[in-house]
């Protein structure tokens, strides 16, 4: 799983938010909002790491939240990002 090329995330007035760059600005108008999860699974998602390893990287970012429910938001995030077309198998 990567992420699509010409896609960038900034941080815009504590707001995490997905935008499209380039030839993606032509073929998709808008952006796609993203909590501190989401930024932290993009992040994931760019340094090359798979599902599990984002989990893990989230456990020990995150004190007190249990593997399930790291394993939840993950695949949440995923999700949206596969739903608006951002990633690639």
């Amino acid at each position: 799983m990567k992420l699509k090329a010409g896609w960038t995330l900034t941080d815009f007035n504590g707001e995490y938010i997905a935008v499209p760059t380039g030839e993606s600005a032509e073929n998709f108008r808008g952006i796609v909002r993203l909590n501190e999860t989401g930024k932290d699974v993009w992040q994931g998602i760019a340094e090359g790491l798979n599902e599990d390893e984002i989990v893990k990287k989230i456990l020990k970012m995150y004190k007190g939240v249990d593997y399930d429910r790291a394993l939840k938001a993950v695949r949440n995030v995923v999700d949206k990002l596969k739903k608006e077309k951002l990633l690639e198998e």
